[in-house]
């Protein structure tokens, strides 16, 4: 009998949010480019639930439950049905390659260098204006050769705040160094 009262519970919630659940996949997946509706996204995981779910158990959050089910459902069929774009696409009727006409030239007569001196200077300059908890993370990863899990286990920190520190710092060097003074010129 409980079994039945979910069943009808989750009926009720699919029925009373279908168009929600329609939205929630729109969000989260392109239709046009995985050729497939949202509309059929909903129905297939609905079957899926009604046909494989053991209602003599009681589901205590059916809505996030069923949104669960959506979400991993989208992620599936995401990884399986990624589309490649065949460079054959771009070619004229004589066989041409179209696409090429598209990309700019590059000019050959000079060449890019990075100017060590330079980036040696930012870089410093870069780690300077980090706290303490990020120059340590960085050079640690970075210039020092430790994995994560080896700076976690030395200083009992976890994993996870020694990432948020790391990623704090490189956004914060991003912001400070200027990539285009990196470069020096070399006229051929």
């Amino acid at each position: 009998m409980k079994g039945e009262n979910e069943n009808r519970g989750l009926k009720a919630f699919i029925s009373s949010e279908y168009r929600n659940l329609v939205s929630f996949v729109k969000r989260y997946l392109n239709e046009r480019y995985y050729n497939i509706s949202a509309e059929d996204v909903v129905q297939d995981v609905a079957l899926n639930l009604f046909s494989k779910l053991d209602f003599d158990e009681q589901l205590e959050n059916v809505a996030g439950y069923v949104y669960r089910s959506i979400k991993n459902k989208i992620t599936d069929f995401q990884r399986k049905n990624k589309k490649e774009i065949l460079f054959e696409k771009f070619s004229n009727e004589e066989g041409e390659e179209s696409y090429s006409h598209n990309i700019p030239e590059i000019e050959e007569s000079f060449e890019l260098e990075i100017d060590d001196s330079r980036f040696y200077e930012q870089i410093n300059d870069a780690l300077s204006q980090l706290s303490p908890n990020q120059q340590m993370i960085f050079i640690a990863t970075e210039m020092e050769g430790y994995t994560f899990e080896e700076v976690a286990e030395e200083l009992d920190i976890p994993i996870g705040t020694l990432l948020s520190w790391k990623h704090r710092g490189v956004k914060k060097m991003k912001e400070i160094i200027k990539l285009d003074e990196l470069y020096m010129r070399n006229d051929n």
